[in-house]
């Protein structure tokens, strides 16, 4: 009872920023839409007191007196010298800033508070951002609000960034910043930031102080290294199942299948376009080979048609030029695609089984709407408003404009009217229809159409493709798209394309703000439950400055409309172990007998394949960390061997991931990889035979070959049949991996060919490089799904088992070890792992499932 009443009469701010939500979102409900609460409403949080009581607690006259009154003055000091990095400074960043000042944190001599926010305050924003004020419109909210944050605190610490957080930042956020870091608070609105951050967090092993809102609900989860679970392994909401692509393609009937649509477009005409013309322009006869073999005559006359269009305005850059580029893309997109669909599938279509041939219905029913081709008229908002926006990013592209700088508020002004779109337009040349061929592959019901000679299209297209061989191409720049800017014609392109798209389907139309949403993937805030779930992220914050261990950690659920305020344990890390896998064959490739009486598969006839986990029973937060950045391939082999029993078997580098889809037409990520280990074989191209012989010589003459090895022949063949296709034999050129070569020499390897797979299109933009900057980098981790590929070697002589699970990998690239990457004692019964990676880990009990909302 002591315990509860010792502090009653200090008014702690963190639990007086969660009743302020609470309260001010009762105060809501009194408008009669909803029912207040209609008791009493008890929330503690006693696992946050500190577990002895301080002996420094007197008043001495300070801001700080009743934190200090509850934690101790010793307490407030290792707040004032704490160093922390907020990513986003929105609904939630405001509220983390005015707690962090009131509090005191990173007010000391030692502490620093690094916020980063590359979006700036628009007048919508001061309904929820409420360190905002209407004469900050305009300005960076990073900047503002620190700013803010100072009036409420002179003595705060606060450095402002105008920066995102990823892959494109890390020059700036590299190793040395986040090993200097004591932790890490989120304060973002999407899925793909927060996934970036958690892993940032692993990599560098720092805690993590993760929350979300949506609309009343909200949630917190504390992220601490080797104790808890992270955010990506938490069992957090999804962004969505995907939309199947045949939908996408063919066949939309929402609004967002029309702005997800368009937004795959953006990447499509300004980013991967740029990537296929410096493909062709570098090896013109391999492109148009391969488009002339492809499967998917639909997409390589589309691509090829886009190519076209796009080549033609590089050879005299204007603003006529771009124009014209645009008005090829309105018509390609918006009345090709469309008459090609409604060729092969007319409104009278019918649904015939190819097998019974039965009649199956019409096929325009259900979800399908019959489309109907788009005519320019520079009359029609949406039509002229798409013609500037992808003028404008085509302009940009081909170097004619400047790029949007930050704060260009008056960026192309003069282009945004539609009288000078009307003029443009007049000087342009409708451009002929071109058949095409339709993909209705993924959908169920996509027989039964008629068929266009999309052969012959093709086959013309690239002999218009052939006469640009040679030819120079200019510098082109690829568009980075970014939501938070509403004057770079990004989000403008993307909602008059997505409307172009509705319209030709009768569907809906969606404004700005709502295709601002949807395609930058934003999770809606509003003031009460952002204050509430900051107060509650301020309390796991004083456990981890405190030292806690994790049983006093918590995740939290608060639903402020229906009065639910729910807690549990952090979950602990989820940890991989060896096991035996059991697979039932096929019930067609059994013999009668193998069956029970129940119709089940007999023991006998189950097959078991054991599995191993290296090291057993270790986390997402372990890791095995090689000694020396000049270990060679070789030595790594032997240091597996013996330093971990382990036999490697092979290594693919994964470089990035291509773009493919599944059975039910939705998109998947492909690894693409280099083969690392064994070292891949160079062909040597004057041991080929010549491309003058025929199949059957060719492979005589490689077979019988004494100077190829019998081990290498078929990559001799191959390399032959391919060099046949392309009429070009292998280049002798580039770094070939040997045992000898170290691994930080294979990492850089890897970084450039990982370079030249985006530049050439073969990895897909949208999800970029699994490995890049790493100059000026102390360590690469090559993540758990990445690893070689290994055997253990049992010492009873019994047979090796192929390793399943095996912890990152981190291979240094310099000689300056690691510095300990912990501010506070957060290793009650852990140690980290090092060379053999001995674990040591506390006893858990069970906890709660967690649950989690954005």
């Amino acid at each position: 009872f002591a315990k509860y009443v010792r502090h009653f009469s200090v008014p702690l701010q963190p639990l007086c920023a969660f009743l302020g939500g609470v309260v001010a979102q009762e105060v809501v409900k009194m408008a009669g839409k909803f029912t207040p609460i209609p008791g009493f409403l008890h929330l503690n949080a006693v696992e946050a007191l500190p577990d002895e009581i301080p002996a420094d607690c007197e008043p001495r006259g300070t801001r700080y007196d009743n934190l200090a009154a509850v934690y101790g003055h010793g307490f407030v000091e290792k707040l004032h010298n704490v160093k922390h990095f907020m990513v986003g400074c929105g609904a939630l960043g405001c509220e983390f800033l005015k707690n962090y000042a009131l509090n005191g944190v990173c007010c000391g001599e030692g502490g620093l508070l690094t916020v980063t926010d590359a979006d700036r305050i628009e007048l919508s924003n001061l309904t929820r951002q409420f360190l905002f004020r209407e004469h900050n419109v305009g300005q960076p909210k990073s900047k503002a609000a620190s700013e803010m944050a100072k009036q409420m605190n002179p003595a705060m610490k606060v450095k402002a960034l105008e920066m995102f957080v990823g892959t494109k930042t890390e020059d700036t956020f590299d190793d040395t910043f986040w090993m200097g870091l004591d932790g890490i608070c989120n304060a973002l609105d999407n899925m793909e930031a927060r996934f970036y951050v958690d892993d940032q967090c692993v990599k560098y092993e720092k805690p993590l102080l993760e929350s979300g809102t949506m609309g009343p609900a909200g949630n917190v989860d504390p992220i601490v290294p080797f104790k808890t679970q992270t955010y990506r392994d938490g069992g957090q909401a999804d962004e969505g199942g995907g939309i199947p692509m045949c939908t996408l393609r063919n066949f939309p009937h929402l609004p967002d299948h029309c702005i997800e649509w368009a937004r795959d477009q953006f990447e499509l005409l300004f980013v991967k376009s740029v990537k296929q013309a410096k493909k062709f322009a570098e090896d013109p006869a391999t492109f148009i080979a391969e488009r002339g073999t492809s499967t998917d005559d639909a997409q390589s006359i589309f691509e090829v048609r886009g190519l076209l269009s796009l080549l033609n305005a590089a050879q005299e850059r204007s603003v006529q030029s771009a124009c014209q580029l645009a008005f090829d893309y309105f018509h390609l997109l918006f009345r090709d695609k469309i008459v090609d669909l409604t060729t092969a599938f007319p409104e009278d279509a019918r649904v015939v089984d190819p097998d019974t041939k039965q009649d199956k219905g019409a096929f325009w029913s259900g979800h399908k709407r019959f489309p109907k081709a788009a005519v320019f008229d520079p009359t029609n908002e949406t039509h002229w408003k798409y013609q500037v926006a992808t003028s404008a990013l085509f302009a940009a592209m081909l170097g004619v404009v400047p790029q949007k700088q930050e704060g260009d508020d008056g960026y192309l002004k003069e282009w945004r009217s539609q009288k000078w779109c009307a003029q443009q337009v007049a000087g342009l040349k409708v451009p002929e229809y071109v058949a095409g061929g339709v993909n209705t592959e993924g959908d169920a019901a996509g027989g039964g159409g008629a068929k266009t000679d999309s052969k012959a299209s093709l086959k013309a297209l690239l002999e218009q493709l052939e006469a640009f061989s040679g030819k120079p191409l200019p510098t082109l720049e690829e568009a980075d798209f970014e939501k938070d800017d509403d004057l770079n014609f990004h989000i403008d392109f993307i909602t008059r394309c997505s409307n172009l798209r509705a319209d030709n389907y009768q569907i809906a139309n969606s404004d700005f703000q709502k295709v601002k949403l949807v395609a930058g993937r934003i999770v809606p805030a509003i003031a009460t439950t952002t204050a509430a779930v900051c107060g509650l992220v301020m309390l796991e914050l004083f456990k981890l400055v405190l030292g806690k261990p994790v049983e006093a950690f918590r995740t939290r659920q608060v639903g402020l409309a229906v009065n639910t305020y729910t807690s549990f344990e952090a979950q602990a890390p989820k940890t991989f172990r060896s096991g035996v896998e059991k697979k039932a064959p096929k019930a067609e490739e059994l013999p009668p007998d193998a069956f029970d009486a129940n119709g089940g598969v007999k023991p006998e006839y189950v097959i078991s394949e054991a599995y191993a986990s290296y090291p057993e029973g270790h986390s997402v937060w372990d890791k095995l960390r090689v000694t020396a950045p000049t270990m060679t391939l070789g030595a790594f082999r032997d240091w597996l061997k013996s330093e971990h029993k382990l036999q490697l078997k092979t290594w693919g580098f994964v470089l990035g991931w291509k773009r493919t889809e599944d059975d039910a037409g939705k998109e998947m990520r492909v690894p693409y990889s280099c083969q690392v280990y064994p070292p891949p074989v160079v062909v040597d191209a004057a041991l080929l035979p010549s491309l003058e012989d025929g199949q059957g010589d060719a492979m005589k003459k490689i077979m019988g070959s004494a100077t190829i090895p019998q081990a290498q022949k078929m990559q001799y063949l191959n390399a032959w049949q391919m060099a046949k296709r392309t009429g070009m034999m292998p280049s002798a050129g580039g770094e070939a991996i040997t045992l000898d070569m170290t691994l930080k020499d294979i990492l850089m390897l890897m970084e450039k060919k990982a370079d030249k797979a985006v530049q050439d299109g073969t990895i897909w933009p949208k999800w970029g490089k699994a490995i890049s900057g790493l100059a000026g980098r102390k360590f690469w981790v090559i993540p758990a799904d990445q690893t070689p590929s290994c055997n253990t070697m049992p010492k009873d002589g019994s047979d090796p088992v192929d390793v399943r699970y095996m912890a990152r990998l981190e291979i240094p690239l310099d000689e300056v070890a690691m510095p300990s990457a912990r501010a506070w004692d957060m290793s009650v019964g852990r140690q980290r792992r090092i060379g053999a990676a001995r674990v040591d880990r506390p006893p858990r009990r069970p906890t709660s499932k967690r649950a989690q909302l954005e």
